[in-house]
């Protein structure tokens, strides 16, 4: 495919324009239907999907790991009934390095319509989406059939959507490439997708259908309107006429700054702060709260129909390196675009903290600790390990545990950092800070007794600190015990070497 050269203003490469475009997006929401347009949203999009062109062009970042990365966008206008269609042409193909995935799999565009409140990086994988891809793929719920024939750079994708609910019980999907009617992909119950009447407040885009892309390594331009050079199908209206015939709704817009939260997960791994962070993104839809983390990035990573966990294994070094560079770009970059956001990282160490939020210096910040016991950390870590495959080696946590220190609020005595507030969603802070304390100790006598090397789960095991006087007793017997044996008779040497390994768990 051929690579792409970008002669877009310079301004759209300024995180910053984000934050121009908000004002934009802002005041045209407040304008009568006649003046407003359809374009693609700034504020309902991934971190590395960028926007040019007047809204209507849009491409996600490519440069090193963001390469194996989907990237998604909505439209700022979405349907509730009626018969309209959007058009997305493939642009180019952006120059990637990906020698380990396939040709046909490292530059693709999927284009189709998703509820409002789905996440943009899940088109065609929730029962609320439904996506066409450049692979000749349809899929909705994760379900990946196909559908109509492969598409790439220079061709042109038009998505028609049926919710004339008054001529049929189903709504439908149907596209059309180059021209040429591919016909309909699928029929839905539009009113079980919870697309009827708008409820009231600020989630009216729960109750409606936006145009949708999901992009890696290419660039598309969208239709709305004939003016943008949409030719519409035969039966349905351009997108952008929705708009005067009353039937639409309109997509999130951005907040003032001081009006977002970063909220900064803190604990060791495994603790249990990806499954916080994830339950209260579900249990606050109205915050619209990004997730930032590795976890999340890896998600981007994933091949269509494959879960995460098989990502891990052998390539899990890799992996988590260019997630650990990726994350640091996204991070840089949110604090430019008015968001709220959950950064969802381990933490521990009071320098790092400080570092990340500096620039969210007019954000609200709140600290959420999640502090389980040192037994049932061990046996959350034994799950993570079953079930992903994944573990944190043990040298790296006894690190983290000697550097942890437990977040304070800008408001408590001799606090230094910058949180507004501080949660401890499991042991409050007098408990976590006892066992914090405890597990430091036993982590300093592990050390200075020269056992630096602990086996998988040996860091958390050997912190529940009840056994602690035993284990110093067995000691003591055992050193004795080695400098007698060996001398009493040569065989004495390998049981001693048999104790040793017993008494490190291996």
């Amino acid at each position: 495919m051929a690579s792409n050269k970008r002669h877009f203003a310079e301004e759209d490469d300024d995180p910053h324009s984000f934050s121009k475009k908000s004002k934009e997006s802002e005041s045209e929401s407040d304008a009568s239907p006649s003046s407003l347009r359809v374009f693609l949203n700034p504020a309902d999009c991934d971190l590395d999907f960028h926007i040019d062109g007047n809204g209507h062009v849009g491409y996600g970042l490519h440069e090193e790991g963001f390469a194996y990365c989907w990237s998604g966008a909505r439209a700022n206008v979405g349907i509730t009934r009626g018969r309209y269609c959007f058009a997305c042409k493939v642009v180019s193909a952006q120059t990637v390095n990906m020698q380990d995935t396939a040709p046909e799999q490292q530059h693709i565009c999927r284009l189709g319509i998703s509820r409002g409140d789905n996440a943009v990086g899940n088109l065609g994988e929730s029962r609320q989406s439904f996506g066409y891809g450049g692979t000749g793929k349809f899929s909705n719920c994760g379900r990946f059939l196909d559908f109509g024939d492969k598409f790439g750079v220079g061709d042109t994708i038009v998505c028609c959507v049926d919710l004339d609910l008054e001529s049929r019980p189903l709504a439908s999907i149907g596209f059309s490439k180059n021209g040429k009617w591919l016909g309909a992909a699928t029929q839905f119950d539009a009113a079980r997708l919870g697309v009827v009447d708008s409820p009231p407040g600020n989630l009216q885009w729960t109750s409606a259908l936006f145009p949708h892309v999901l992009l890696k390594n290419v660039v598309v331009q969208m239709q709305f309107s004939v003016k943008d050079g949409l030719v519409p199908e035969d039966g349905f209206k351009p997108w952008a006429s929705a708009m005067e015939d009353g039937n639409i709704v309109m997509g999130p817009s951005f907040s003032e700054p001081r009006d977002c939260e970063v909220i900064m997960m803190v604990g060791l791994p495994a603790s249990g702060k990806t499954t916080w962070a994830e339950k209260w993104v579900k249990d606050h839809p109205e915050k619209r709260y990004v997730l930032l983390g590795t976890n999340s990035i890896l998600d981007q990573m994933k091949v269509p129909g494959l879960l995460r966990r098989n990502n891990y294994g052998e390539r899990f070094d890799l992996l988590m390196d260019r997630a650990t560079r990726i994350f640091n770009i996204l991070l840089s970059r949110a604090a430019n675009i008015p968001r709220n956001y959950i950064i969802d990282q381990t933490n521990v160490y009071k320098s790092a903290r400080k570092r990340k939020l500096e620039p969210f210096a007019d954000y609200q910040k709140i600290a959420v600790v999640v502090f389980p016991k040192p037994d049932e950390l061990k046996i959350r870590s034994d799950k993570r390990f079953t079930e992903m495959g994944k573990e944190v080696p043990p040298d790296a946590v006894n690190k983290m545990i000697a550097n942890y220190v437990l977040p304070k609020s800008k408001d408590m005595p001799r606090s230094d950092e910058f949180f507004d507030q501080v949660m401890f969603v499991e042991l409050n802070r007098g408990e976590s800070q006892k066992y914090l304390d405890q597990m430091k100790q036993n982590l300093a006598y592990i050390s200075s007794n020269n056992s630096s090397t602990l086996p998988p789960g040996g860091s958390f095991e050997s912190f529940a600190g009840s056994n602690l006087p035993n284990k110093r007793s067995f000691t003591v017997v055992f050193t004795s015990l080695a400098l007698i044996l060996p001398s009493l008779h040569p065989t004495m040497g390998c049981l001693v070497k048999l104790v040793r390994l017993m008494q490190m768990g291996v």
